[in-house]
């Protein structure tokens, strides 16, 4: 996106100041004007590129349809010199389809339908009746249609390049991905998760692929593509072998046997047939109290299918693992989806704390989070507690569970273990 923005941009700034000039020789300013509009475009998506979202995208998009539509609409053909304009439909319309995800439905296919919907109209003249009699100097004309149709030609071939650049950075991490549960390179960091007391609760096991090129990846970098290409359910396996492994080496130590483990379960896994006996397995085979398990789940799993999703988290519990709803409030779930649910505990996303503190509206409808699940039955866990007034902020609402850097960053299990060491741990196998 920040390459397709900064290439927009760019054209926008550069083609906007060309002919603004030109049209200001000839004296046109009203036609000057339109152009004046292109460079502000540009600007944005400049602007915009820093952010690199799909928000951005398609604000920067719309004003450069808007831009082209206007143009397009002077543009009238006139004598043998033909429009040219509209031709930059066709980048625009390219540029949106294979930048947005394929489940951004409006991005990736209804603006490239309408762009290329405005393309055929304007190329079958259907519009021309309606233009106003504005037509640039001729001489000018005949040079915009040499330009217009080099320029939009080659930000189409250009776009196609960065797609198919793109495209095989993707299959080659997917081929990579694809191996990296045999060669061991999925590896599992555990953050610490502390109660109101000091007293440490449990951890959440976090996925990184220690990539073939010996960088440790975050999952923003590889967890889409894993959902997108089904690898996520063999990761997945391999996240809960050793976090399983993991509560197996805590039970054998008096200080750490009552201990929780957390791991995230991914909506394309619950979709999976075998997920249930899958999992059955791995739990039998390691041995672990499945109480001391406990799966999270994201609000979006219950975008679409919820009723196979809360089927197969109901199967889940029946083996004696416990669920916990992930980044509570930022999702789908109304309060009617939520009592259905096999849920014991809500993990409050970090964005409503960040917010808490700076505004007191927030920091209300925080303290309503909080009540909410009090309320439903729920145990509150705060996520991305960084700073001692935000923990204590959080203990004046009613929160007591909380998980963040101001405890600990996410570490490898070593590290952990002599984290460990130093804190205080829970006498007997706490309640949800």
């Amino acid at each position: 996106m920040a390459v397709i923005l900064k290439l927009t941009g760019v054209a926008c700034i550069g083609l906007g100041l060309a002919w603004t000039l030109c049209y200001m020789y000839f004296g046109r300013y009203e036609l000057s004007l339109v152009f004046v509009g292109l460079m502000g475009v540009g600007v944005l998506a400049l602007h915009r590129s820093k952010r690199s979202n799909g928000s951005s995208l398609l604000l920067v998009a719309h004003g450069i349809l808007a831009v082209i539509c206007a143009i397009s609409w002077i543009d009238a053909p006139i004598a043998w010199v033909p429009r040219s304009v509209h031709l930059f439909l066709l980048p625009l319309a390219a540029g949106a389809a294979f930048t947005f995800e394929p489940r951004e439905r409006y991005g990736s296919l209804i603006f490239p339908l309408v762009c290329l919907g405005a393309f055929t109209a304007f190329a079958v003249g259907a519009l021309d009746p309606l233009a106003p009699n504005v037509s640039p100097p001729l001489e000018v004309r005949v040079w915009g249609v040499r330009l217009n149709t080099t320029t939009s030609m080659l930000l189409l071939a250009g776009i196609f390049a960065i797609y198919r650049i793109d495209t095989g950075k993707r299959l080659r991490m997917e081929r990579e991905l694809g191996r990296a549960v045999r060669n061991g390179e999925i590896e599992v960091h555990y953050q610490p998760q502390v109660r109101y007391s000091g007293i440490v609760s449990g951890a959440e096991a976090l996925i990184r692929w220690r990539h073939p090129s010996g960088e440790l990846l975050s999952p923003d970098a590889f967890i889409d593509l894993a959902e997108e290409s089904a690898l996520i359910c063999e990761i997945g396996l391999e996240v809960l072998r050793q976090a399983c492994q993991t509560l197996s080496h805590w039970s054998s130590d008096p200080r750490t046997q009552a201990l929780r483990l957390a791991v995230n379960i991914s909506p394309v896994q619950l979709l999976d047939d075998s997920l249930v006996s899958s999992v059955s397995s791995i739990i039998r085979e390691s041995g672990i109290d499945p109480t001391l398990l406990e799966f999270e789940l994201t609000e979006s799993a219950l975008a679409t299918r919820s009723s196979t999703v809360i089927e197969r988290m109901k199967a889940l519990e029946s083996t004696g693992v416990s669920w916990a709803l992930d980044d509570f409030g930022t999702g789908y779930s109304s309060l009617a989806t939520l009592r259905t649910l096999p849920v014991r505990k809500l993990k409050i996303d970090r964005q409503f704390l960040i917010e808490a503190t700076r505004q007191e509206s927030a920091q209300r409808l925080l303290g309503k989070i909080i009540e909410i699940s009090h309320v439903m039955g729920l145990k509150p866990l705060a996520e991305g507690v960084e700073t001692p007034e935000q923990r204590e902020l959080l203990i004046g609402l009613g929160c007591d569970h909380f998980q963040g850097y101001l405890f600990a960053q996410p570490m490898p299990r070593g590290e952990l273990h002599a984290w460990l060491d130093t804190q205080q741990l829970p006498r007997t196998s706490p309640r949800l």
